[in-house]
This record gives structure tokens, C-alpha cells and sequence, in this order.
């Protein structure tokens, strides 16, 4: 009875705070028991921003987006060529896109600059050539990037957009029965 005594304050306190929690409620607990309906959640909305590209390219604009392009795959190559272990395909997607967007570039010169143009072409010809061809090891593989950085630095010379602005092919003119719809729709209407 004794044990009754000692222990029965606490009981009846500890029952108290169940019964008091219980009827008054701990709300964030409710919460977390509480099932939630399921309902759908909405999709969001998507921002649409339309932009207007009819603005056909310069000859420019066309030359620098180019030789940008062909600097992105020149330096694609010369990591592929330092990477270890030499990765085949790698190197080779480089060196063939590399060369395309260099022969891109030449069909927008003007054909002076396109004649100055073509022996680096054709060395870079050869190079892709002898880098499709594969199995090069590692002891090639200074002597290619030598040659690599020697190309790079006499186009970046010569064929800066900046020196070749003025001797660019210019736009080609659209015969008139070619305009499209959008362009037609854009078109003032003349009474």
C-alpha cells in the first residue's frame, strides 16, 4: 500500500496529461496522424516566352557562329588527345566535326580567301585521315598535336572573324515566290 501511495501522484498526473492532451490535442501531432485526401496536384503552368527568329542571318553572324563552332571541336580534339587512355571515337567525332565546320567556314569566304583557305583544309584533311585511320599511339600523339597547334594558330591569324568581315559572301536573296506563310501573315497588307 505503501508503493500506492508513493507512485500515486504520479499515475494520476501522467493519466491527467494523456486525458488533457487528448481532449486539447497537440496539433502538429494531429497532423502528422491525420490520412490526407488524395487529390491530383496540378501541372504547373509553363512560362512561354515566344521569340522571334524570321530575322534571317548576316553573313557575320553566320561566319562567327562557325568559327565558334570549329573552335569548340579544335579544342574537343586537343583534349582528346591529352586525355589518357586515348579514347578512338572520341577523337575521331572531334577531328571529322572539326573539319567540317572548317569547310563550312570556306563556303562563306569570298574565293581569294577561300583559295588561302584550302591548303590548311587539305592538311587538315590529311590529319583527320591519319586520325580515322587509328591506332596511333602514344609517341604519335606530340608530334599530331604540333601540327594540330600549328594549323590552329595560322587559321586564328588569318581567318579571325574580325579580318574576315569584309570579305564574306554576301546574303543570299530569296527568289520572291519562296516566302513562307509566317512571313506573308507579317507582311503589311498594301490597298
Amino acid at each position: 500500500m505503501d508503493a500506492m501511495r508513493r507512485h500515486g501522484p504520479v499515475i494520476l498526473a501522467a493519466v491527467g496529461w494523456l486525458l488533457m492532451s487528448g481532449l486539447t490535442g497537440c496539433e502538429s501531432l494531429q497532423k502528422k496522424l491525420t490520412r490526407k485526401p488524395k487529390q491530383p496536384k496540378a501541372a504547373p503552368t509553363p512560362v512561354i516566352q515566344f521569340q522571334d527568329y524570321s530575322r534571317a542571318m548576316t553573313p557575320l553572324d553566320r561566319y562567327r557562329k562557325h568559327y565558334l563552332i570549329f573552335d569548340y571541336w579544335n579544342g574537343e580534339l586537343f583534349d582528346a588527345l591529352q586525355s589518357r587512355p586515348l579514347n578512338p571515337k572520341r577523337y575521331r567525332r572531334a577531328s571529322s566535326d572539326a573539319l567540317g565546320e572548317l569547310q563550312a567556314l570556306q563556303g562563306l569566304l569570298t574565293e581569294e580567301l577561300a583559295e588561302r583557305l584550302a591548303p590548311l583544309i587539305e592538311d587538315r584533311t590529311t590529319l583527320d585521315t591519319r586520325l580515322r585511320q587509328g591506332g596511333i599511339s602514344d609517341s604519335q600523339v606530340p608530334i599530331i598535336q604540333r601540327d594540330l597547334e600549328a594549323q590552329t594558330r595560322r587559321f586564328q591569324r588569318e581567318f579571325f572573324w574580325r579580318k574576315v568581315q569584309d570579305h564574306l559572301q554576301p546574303q543570299e536573296q530569296r527568289p520572291p515566290e519562296q516566302v513562307t506563310s509566317q512571313e506573308q501573315r507579317r507582311a503589311p497588307a498594301v490597298p
